[in-house]
């Protein structure tokens, strides 16, 4: 049974609700990549990660995503010129989701501990990229799910194609473009975003 998932970032200048949220319409998964730990740590929310560094995310579909208040305080960073677009609330800092950088993919890495109740997404089914992990802090020993990640992104991007949807995003307008201009970071930025 699916229902909505209400989020907030961590001062509540942003709220919203993922419709359709059920364990068999999104992917609950950690990852452990060094990028997505550098985003945390850049953001001050590296207390909030899983045993080991791993972000805690919740990949659905964007057009599942309403934003009901402070849309004007969405902002976008990039760790790099061609990094993921990482979208995060300007008002505290909140990490709300990762992209890429364009509409035509439909996929929306949502930060898990902006919801109120993540039971509703079951219990996590894909941990990724492991050995990114930071030493000796309790990560898993391999990773688990990864293909069935992939098929779940095939899957619903399919789907999402299908209904006319693919392209409806809060984080790109109704031609594609960002709704605000990513920050890529500084060479210092990022040196500090990925002081392990």
């Amino acid at each position: 049974m699916t229902r909505t998932a209400h989020f907030s970032c961590r001062c509540g200048g942003v709220t919203g609700v993922l419709h359709e949220a059920a364990p068999e319409t999104v992917c609950h998964l950690v990852c452990y990549c060094r990028d997505c730990r550098a985003f945390a740590r850049h953001m001050d929310r590296m207390a909030r990660l899983e045993p080991g560094g791993g972000s805690p995310l919740v990949q659905v579909l964007p057009a599942r995503i309403e934003v009901a208040t402070g849309q004007q305080l969405i902002a976008c960073l990039r760790l790099s010129p061609k990094g993921l677009y990482r979208w995060h609330a300007a008002c505290c800092g909140s990490p709300l989701a990762n992209t890429v950088g364009t509409s035509k993919v439909p996929l929306a890495g949502m930060w898990r501990p902006l919801f109120a109740d993540p039971s509703v997404f079951g219990p996590v089914r894909v941990q990724g990229f492991v050995k990114s992990a930071l030493p000796g802090q309790g990560a898993p020993a391999k990773d688990k799910g990864l293909l069935l990640m992939l098929g779940g992104l095939i899957k619903r991007g399919a789907a999402a194609y299908m209904a006319g949807t693919a392209r409806r995003s809060p984080f790109f307008d109704a031609a594609g473009a960002p709704v605000v201009a990513p920050h890529v970071l500084s060479a210092v930025e990022r040196k500090a975003a990925y002081a392990e």
